[in-house]
Order: C-alpha cells, then structure tokens, then sequence
C-alpha cells in the first residue's frame, strides 16, 4: 500500500515551483543587466531573496520537505546568490563608460572580487549541506547566510544607483519615483569603489566561522514583533521597488550586529565546524 507521502505527490511541487520562480527571477536579472536594465536587475535578485524564505515556508507548512527539494533549494542559492549579483555587479561596473573597470588594475579588482563572491558562495553552501542537521549547530549559521549576503549587495547596488549624481556615469536616480529618504545626497563616481571592496567583504564574511543566529517572524516578545513588523515592511518595499535606503539598514545592521556579539561567552563555547568537514563535522 501506497504511503500518504506517494499518493499526494503533487505537493511537494509547490515549494519547488516558488524555487523554480525564485531561479526565473534570478536569470531574468542577468539578462536584464546585458540589456542595461541594472535598476530592476537589481530588484529581481533581491524577490529572489524574499522567494527563498517563502519555499521553505511553503514546505512546512504542507508538510512537503524532501531531500530532493533541499538540493534543488542549494542549486537555486548558488544561481542566484552566487553567479547573478557577480554577474550584475561586473556587468554594471565594467560596461558603463566613463568607469574605470573596464581595464587596468580596476578591472582586476572586479575580476577578483566576483570570483572571490562566487567561489565563496559555493564553498558557504557545500559547507552547510554537510553540517545543516548536526544537533549542535541547532539555530546557528556559520558564515553569513548567502541570502542575507546577496540580498545586502543587491540592495546597497540600488541605494548607490538612487543617490548618484547627476554627472555619474552609472545613476538610476530617475528611476526611482518615490522620495529621499537621505535628501540631496550625491554620491560621485568613486563611490562604484565601495560595490567591489564589499563583495570581498562579503566573501570572507560567507566562508569565515561567524557565529549567526537564525531569526524568523516572531510575535512572543515585544523585540520580537518589532523586527518582524520591519522585516515585513521591508519585504513590502522590496515587491513596491520603492525605498531601498531603508531596506537596506535591517540586513546590514543585522550583519554588524552579529559580527559584534562574537565575543559573547554564549557563542564563543560553541566550537564551529571545521573548514572542510569532509568526515563527520
């Protein structure tokens, strides 16, 4: 006879449709940046980022977790916080005229700095396939979560696009039609400097043994519910394409603030996975 799980296997395609949806969305912002669109490239990678935290929750909540939906999650998360926010930021940066990546020591830096982003998102994801059901690591990330990473890049992409001035080569500023929330800000063509520093940046924060906390909607404490409520607004500005200025504050925040409570003796008697745990970890 037949388990419920075999005779109902049309859900366990939903989770996976919100994956496939999420992956769209993520070759639709490479192909969006060959075509110079880097404004709503820029906003797709980061739908995929809110669609990654939906197929999960989707899954849970039809009971329709499976192996095979977690390596096809894995697959999804290096497309599209691996390869696309590379490929947007290289493609932004070096086919703008009047930017200096296209050549010289300023295209090596890009070069390297979206390799740097890519293998570290690889290495990031590998890492936690093998360690994800270890007791001890219950409620933990080691490394900066690739989502939260790309998610971060892409909106602080937007926020440099929003506020370039007028004579910088690469601005978006006109396609942004809501308000300001940081006024007559303009930022010059040396601000472009800050995107391939951060994927560096953001490399070594992936594959270090940062000890994050995992956090979710929540509404058991008054903490609690506030960061949900500006989670959620945050995910209502993000589908709106308005506002990236203030999306930007809570995943970066996030980010610092995590970094800053390494020190905690909660967090530092937890002996982190070693780099390549090939064997048991």
């Amino acid at each position: 006879m037949n388990s419920p799980s075999e005779r109902t296997p049309l859900r366990y395609a939903a989770p996976n449709i919100v994956t496939g949806l999420a992956m769209f969305f993520g070759l639709t912002a490479m192909v969006s940046a060959t075509h110079g669109e880097f404004v709503f490239a820029g906003w797709l990678i980061i739908w995929a980022t809110f669609l990654d935290r939906l197929d999960g929750v989707v899954a849970r909540l039809l009971k329709a977790t499976s192996e095979f939906g977690v390596q096809m999650d894995s697959f999804a998360d290096f497309f599209n916080f691996g390869i696309a926010p590379a490929f947007l930021i290289y493609t932004a940066l070096t086919q703008t005229p009047g930017l200096p990546f296209a050549s010289g020591g300023h295209h090596v830096l890009i070069v390297v700095a979206s390799i740097a982003w890519i293998f570290a998102c690889t290495f990031r994801l590998a890492r936690f396939n093998v360690i994800a059901d270890e007791p001890r690591f219950k409620g933990l990330f080691f490394g900066v979560p690739t989502t939260i990473a790309a998610g971060t890049l892409a909106t602080w992409f937007l926020v440099l696009l929003k506020y370039a001035a007028a004579d910088n080569p690469l601005t978006g500023r006109d396609l942004f039609p809501e308000g300001r929330a940081f006024g007559d800000l303009a930022l010059s063509a040396d601000a472009w400097m800050a995107l391939p520093i951060g994927m560096l940046v953001g490399a070594v924060l992936m594959v270090a043994n940062v000890r994050i906390r995992k956090l979710g909607i929540g509404f058991k404490s008054p903490l609690a519910i506030a960061l949900s409520l500006v989670a959620l607004t945050g995910v209502a500005f993000g589908f709106a394409r308005i506002f990236p200025e203030l999306m930007v504050l809570l995943p970066s925040s996030f980010i610092l603030v995590s970094l800053a409570s390494q020190g905690s003796p909660a967090l530092r008697k937890i002996k982190p996975p070693p780099y390549l745990p090939i064997g048991k970890a």
